[in-house]
């Protein structure tokens, strides 16, 4: 491939921007209607294009670099001006393909094209442009990597965590490197690491996958990276080995969320391993200084390492993790493994661009890095487990049958109807002094106290997609809307062209998710409501008697509550009412998280918290979160109980409003 660098961009691109711009020196107004990340649209967009008026232009940046864009028509009336034209713009160097009857593909200098012609007057035409640079993919002849225009960027499949099946190791592993082993060839590769934010960003364009082993001593760990310069520069143990290009281990053994492990490690074998108290967001209190006792490592680099003047196969990654060594920080971690135990897990791979104009290659400055992971979060977030995957053990070697019952993962329950007809008037609460707290998975900064409230009036259900579509089109105020609503499997509330909004088909009587905290206090205010204070929500939640969860102590369960998954995203509010409180609020537990106007600050006598960059010198600034509570379809059920304090949520945070009441 012809050696390119951003000193030295090609003219040729897209309206004179050259691929491998950098999209702050686009002289272009970006929209925040695209969605994820990578995926942009235009604010300022001409969809004059190529002789016709175009239907949509949407723009793939990698690491914040110009990479491709598509472009959508509609009617077959255009495919020949389209061709015409671009073949004006973007001239075959080598001829045009033709795949099919209504398939075109061809390079230019710089471009690879491909044209995908409408079949007759109503249809979708597309036009996929993508730069052969030489930080992106090798010049692949299929428009993998390019973004689609959101709105048809919708993935109608049940949102599930990916599982892994460990099986014991049918021989010895020796960690050097290379997973040459029996045990490593009997073992099977994990599925293809995603982007961060999938299914709604396109795939990496390196591809990575891992195996996972055990034995009564070990976890191991063997990764695959598809690397055509593999580089790294960080050689100090427990530096921010992600500022290289570098290969992670999320490891959840109780499946909570709560002492959960992280390792990092790149392409000289350095590397950081730290354990963390809680998620990030439920204050980290992030250990860095914390080493795994007896942890063996190596690397093994299938080409030249930081030399550009060969192109290299990749990189393997070999880890040997003594299961013991979990107990050290997480004391609650069963052991020995037993057949069905089921942890959380994820893997993530962070690439940056990088130049190769001088003798060695560098890491191109102010680039953010791409990750790529086993299992999205759906959030751009890897710090949040509640999202990861699962690891399920077997008790059967490898290489020998395989675990039919394990590798056949989790059915999805069917989703209940909508109920139809709710009531609407609210459940009233006199005023009383309950016992708050404690938080099961945090005790120590959330101990029981006593709290005096005054009455006040809950919603019996969380606020529906319906709802909230008719508050944005009485308010008109489009920065109440999320472009994420719009996505049908998850919410479902479409922005129309004269500025109107409005309900997908069949999603009315659904929670409304993606609301800021702003949005969902003006919706309160608007029927002259209020969002819950966090007293207010534990207290309609658990009675004064103090139950467990919403329903009372027994155990928790499907029929009672959607969680971990189980209906594979929201359910119709009201929808599982066996779950409801005894004074009839339903949805308290489960189905979605539900925002207070509280802060995620220590209870009275309770420790202080440490909060994500109060500690660590690489991170510069800390925030305080509002509290959410209740749960959510996909929280694990150690988390359900209706004292978990949570302050994170996108795809899964709700709300409810209350209204104080004057008694007498």
């Amino acid at each position: 491939m012809e050696k390119i660098t951003p000193e030295a961009r090609p003219s040729e691109g897209f309206r004179k921007i050259s691929w491998g711009t950098r999209q702050k020196h686009m002289p272009w107004q970006w929209s925040s209607a695209g969605f994820p990340a990578p995926c942009m649209i235009r604010a300022d967009e001409d969809l004059a294009l190529y002789g016709i008026e175009v239907d949509a232009i949407t723009y793939t940046f990698r690491n914040s670099i110009f990479y491709g864009v598509r472009i959508d028509y509609t009617g077959c009336i255009h495919n020949a001006t389209i061709l015409r034209h671009l073949m004006r713009s973007h001239r075959p160097i080598d001829g045009v393909t033709h795949r099919s009857e209504r398939e075109r593909y061809w390079r230019s200098v710089h471009t690879s094209a491909l044209v995908r012609m409408a079949t007759d007057g109503l249809s979708r035409g597309t036009v996929f442009l993508w730069g052969r640079h030489r930080m992106f993919a090798d010049d692949i002849n299929y428009p993998a990597y390019l973004a689609k225009p959101p709105q048809i960027n919708s993935v109608p499949r049940p949102p599930v965590p990916r599982t892994y099946v460990c099986y014991r190791a049918s021989g010895p592993i020796v960690v050097d490197g290379r997973l040459d082993e029996k045990a490593w060839r009997d073992a099977p590769w994990s599925q293809w690491f995603e982007d961060h934010q999938a299914p709604y960003a396109p795939p990496p364009w390196k591809t990575t996958r891992f195996k996972m082993l055990y034995d009564d001593e070990n976890l191991y760990f063997g990764a695959e990276l598809q690397e055509d310069n593999v580089y790294g520069t960080l050689t100090e143990r427990d530096c921010v080995i992600y500022f290289d290009n570098d290969f992670e281990i999320f490891l959840d053994p109780t499946a909570d969320g709560v002492g959960y492990y992280e390792f990092e490690i790149n392409p000289l074998n350095t590397v950081w391993d730290m354990f963390h108290e809680t998620d990030y967001h439920r204050a980290s209190a992030l250990h860095t200084d914390y080493d795994i006792a007896g942890l063996e490592h190596a690397v093994s680099v299938q080409g030249t390492l930081n030399s550009h003047h060969d192109e290299d196969v990749g990189w393997t990654v070999e880890v040997a993790w003594p299961i013991r060594a979990l107990l050290d920080r997480n004391p609650r971690v069963s052991l020995p493994i037993k057949r069905g135990d089921t942890w959380r897990a994820n893997f993530s791979r962070v690439q940056y661009m990088h130049t190769y104009d001088h003798l060695s290659p560098s890491k191109l400055p102010e680039s953010p890095c791409e990750d790529w992971v086993w299992q999205s979060t759906s959030t751009g977030d890897l710090h949040n487990p509640e999202m990861w995957g699962r690891i399920i053990f077997s008790d059967m070697t490898t290489g020998s049958e395989t675990d039919s019952d394990l590798e056949h993962g989790v059915d999805l329950r069917v989703k209940p109807e909508s109920i139809g007809e709710r009531e609407a008037n609210m459940v009233a609460f006199p005023s009383s002094e309950f016992r708050m707290g404690p938080d099961p998975t945090d005790s120590l900064r959330s101990p029981a106290h006593e709290v005096q409230l005054e009455a006040f009036e809950m919603d019996r259900y969380p606020v529906t997609v319906g709802e909230f579509t008719s508050f944005l089109n009485a308010c008109r105020e489009d920065i109440f809307y999320d472009s994420r609503m719009r996505i049908p499997e998850l919410c479902g509330i479409t922005n129309l062209e004269n500025g109107a909004y409005e309900v997908v088909s069949g999603r009315e009587d659904y929670p409304v998710v993606f609301v800021s905290l702003e949005g969902a206090a003006a919706y309160a205010a608007s029927v002259e409501k209020s969002l819950p204070t966090e007293s207010q929500w534990e207290r309609a939640a658990r009675g004064l008697e103090g139950r467990i969860y919403s329903w009372g102590d027994r155990a928790i369960c499907p029929e009672l509550a959607n969680y971990d998954f189980h209906y594979g995203g929201t359910t119709p509010v009201g929808s599982i009412p066996d779950g409801a409180t005894p004074d009839g609020l339903f949805d308290m537990t489960g189905n979605v998280k539900e925002y207070t106007t509280s802060m995620f600050v220590s209870y009275p006598g309770g420790e202080e918290m440490i909060y994500l960059g109060m500690r660590e010198p690489f991170i510069h600034e800390h925030r305080l979160f509002n509290v959410v509570r209740g749960g959510a379809w996909t929280k694990q059920e150690a988390c359900m109980s209706a004292a978990y304090r949570d302050s994170h949520g996108s795809l899964n945070l709700g709300f409810r409003c209350v209204r104080n009441q004057i008694e007498g």
